[in-house]
């Protein structure tokens, strides 16, 4: 009797193993379509254990093949050479890509933070499986981004491996450096005008930012009857980027008539709109004295498809922080004039 209840237990505990097991995985590939290594990236977990490769720690830049920290139990992080067959049956070993791996995953805000080590534009998609291995959200979610040289640009996801729990929630930090980071990179990628258009363009941005400073120090104290005036303080800096961004839509046009790709009805209808506005007093008598006015007949304005995505959708997660809303322009459609790749 006593061998069958020792069996019974035995039987038991296989049993819990084999069924109760977590299938649950987080993936994160990333590459920069480069021969050469030009970001690696570190992946915090929610308990603040982390796995990847830091260049910081480190002299050497030369290609790892594996992490330098590893402190995630179950997790992986290898670099390998992604291969391409041409019409032929020609393999060849290009291109740089970049694995982390972790099974299981907790529940809990995990944290990305990407390390340039040149300027470069940059891709990572995610995957996630939850704890009964079923993919838990789309199958692909590929985002795309600029970083410069020496610097580091974090995302944060929430992951729940639960069946049945929401898709993980991705939350990319986004301040106004790291928007003229994307502006000065796409520039020095041949993916943006010139240096005359790209200085007007930087000089917004730093506007917007002097702008936004006043968010956090409204002038006069306290609140007036029904409204905030720290919000009425901050709805400048927020028109100024969704005019950079339409900037920047114009910009990608492709026209067959000059004046289908001139800036100037935009800035009529943006001065038309807040020309009156004493809290854009700051911006018009700053702008209106930039030497953009003396270039912006003769310099070359363009942007291609990826800067364009890149930089606009940087932009509008800084308009979100502040608490505004992104600015479509209804009478923006697709036409015979706009640039495809």
């Amino acid at each position: 009797m006593r061998f069958i209840i020792v069996l019974l237990v035995v039987f038991l505990t296989v049993a819990t193993n084999v069924f109760c097991e977590d299938y649950s995985t987080l993936n994160i590939f990333a590459g920069t379509n480069s021969e050469d290594v030009k970001v690696h990236f570190v992946v915090a977990d929610p308990l603040g254990k982390k796995t990847g490769y830091n260049p910081l720690l480190t002299n050497s830049v030369a290609f790892p093949t594996i992490a330098n920290v590893n402190e995630i139990i179950g997790a992986s992080y290898s670099t390998t050479r992604m291969a391409s067959e041409d019409e032929y049956g020609n393999v060849d070993v290009e291109n740089e890509s970049i694995e982390f791996y972790v099974r299981p995953n907790i529940r809990g805000m995990y944290t990305i933070t990407f390390y340039g080590i040149s300027d470069t534009s940059f891709r990572y998609n995610l995957s996630v499986h939850d704890s009964n291995n079923a993919y838990n959200g789309p199958k692909e979610t590929e985002f795309f981004g600029y970083i410069s040289s020496g610097t580091t640009m974090e995302y944060k996801i929430y992951v729940d491996p639960t069946p049945g729990a929401p898709a993980p929630t991705i939350i990319k930090e986004v301040t106004f450096q790291l928007l003229r980071d994307d502006v000065n990179v796409a520039y020095k990628l041949n993916q943006l005008g010139d240096d005359k258009f790209v200085d007007s363009l930087i000089r917004m941005i730093n506007l917007a930012e002097k702008l936004s400073i006043k968010c956090d120090k409204p002038k006069g104290h306290g609140k007036s009857k029904g409204h905030n005036k720290k919000d009425k303080v901050c709805k400048p800096a927020i028109a100024v980027l969704n005019m950079f961004i339409k900037r920047l839509e114009i910009a990608s046009r492709k026209c067959d008539k000059p004046q289908d790709c001139d800036e100037e009805p935009a800035w009529l209808a943006f001065r038309k709109e807040h020309g009156k506005d004493k809290n854009f007093k700051d911006f018009f008598k700053e702008w209106d004295k930039d030497k953009w006015h003396k270039w912006k007949n003769k310099c070359k304005r363009f942007i291609t498809d990826e800067a364009l995505n890149i930089i606009r959708g940087d932009a509008e997660i800084l308009i979100q922080d502040l608490g505004g809303k992104t600015k479509p322009d209804k009478k923006e459609k697709k036409t015979k004039n706009d640039k495809h790749d």
